[in-house]
């Protein structure tokens, strides 16, 4: 274990959607379990497999202002570890990273779980074009499938998310990064973040939707329009859920909101639902576990 390439996660935001996906994870398969139907995990940020954590608290400079890390490097389970150890188990599990040291980890994972090795697939790719490739070329008529969207910080594109809830045969737990997107949104509209907030929106209709615009009278008693930003997290959060539910089958009413030490939102967790036919179920399912953890 302790050979393992350091991948430093931490604090209760991370147990607590480590915690959820698991137990989403086994309530999946349990219900799917007498249907015909393959299952498949896809991790789309796999990492290690597993994670480190230090109890000892520094800064970072960015949106992640607090890690919480052990002098001790304790190794514990990440996602990809986690949805090996579901019961019942996936039929196959997509392992996609972008780093080679990575995706060396990976490899020692899967000699941990010789009993799937064949089940494993590991995908040194871009997430956003992996996963857009696998969506249009499964055999959706015979699969279902779990994805686990955890990117460090604004990678997923809403092209990715569009191509996901097309198959409408996969659930989506995605960890939007709502703290970096408030931080895109600028105060000031010259320095907005107009392309990467685009890419991630899918839509330029966040601009009416988080800025207003009012007219004052300028010294000389000329009109001048001022542009103002009048958005909050809860109001970021509120239309990145809505642009899912106009796109899959159910949404969760409202998303687990992850923060940091300081008590400022870090992430928005959502889950969304591909499946017409099992979206209520699915959508229940992840409401409790968003309210009970």
């Amino acid at each position: 274990m302790t050979n393992f390439t350091k991948q430093l996660f931490g604090g209760s935001w991370t147990e607590k959607k480590l915690e959820i996906l698991k137990k989403y994870l086994d309530a999946y398969n349990k219900a799917l379990k007498k249907q015909p139907f393959k299952r498949v995990y896809i991790d789309a940020f796999a990492g290690t497999g597993y994670r480190q954590q230090r109890k000892r608290q520094y800064k970072i400079r960015g949106f992640f202002d607090e890690l919480e890390q052990d002098e001790s490097r304790q190794f514990l389970k990440g996602s990809a570890k986690l949805s090996l150890e579901a019961s019942p188990s996936f039929h196959r599990y997509i392992f996609i990273e972008s780093d080679k040291n990575k995706i060396n980890e990976l490899e020692k994972l899967r000699k941990e779980h010789p009993e799937k090795a064949k089940q494993i697939e590991i995908v040194r790719s871009d997430a956003n074009e992996s996963i857009q490739n696998y969506c249009n070329n499964e055999d959706w008529a015979n699969t279902r499938a779990v994805l686990f969207l955890d990117p460090f910080a604004t990678e997923v594109e809403w092209v990715t998310i569009e191509a996901i809830a097309k198959t409408r045969c996969i659930d989506v737990w995605i960890l939007f990064p709502v703290m970096a997107v408030n931080r895109l949104l600028a105060k000031d509209p010259q320095k907005i973040s107009y392309d990467c907030l685009n890419r991630i929106l899918g839509t330029r209709d966040w601009f009416e939707n988080f800025y207003k615009t009012r007219t004052l009278d300028d010294i000389f008693g000329k009109p001048v329009e001022i542009v103002h930003k009048a958005c909050d997290f809860k109001r970021i959060g509120e239309f990145y859920k809505e642009r899912l539910k106009t796109i899959f089958s159910g949404a969760a009413k409202k998303p687990k909101i992850l923060y940091n030490s300081r008590g400022c939102p870090l992430f928005h967790f959502f889950f969304a639902a591909g499946n017409p036919k099992g979206a209520p179920i699915a959508i229940r399912i992840a409401e409790h576990l968003i309210r009970d953890i």
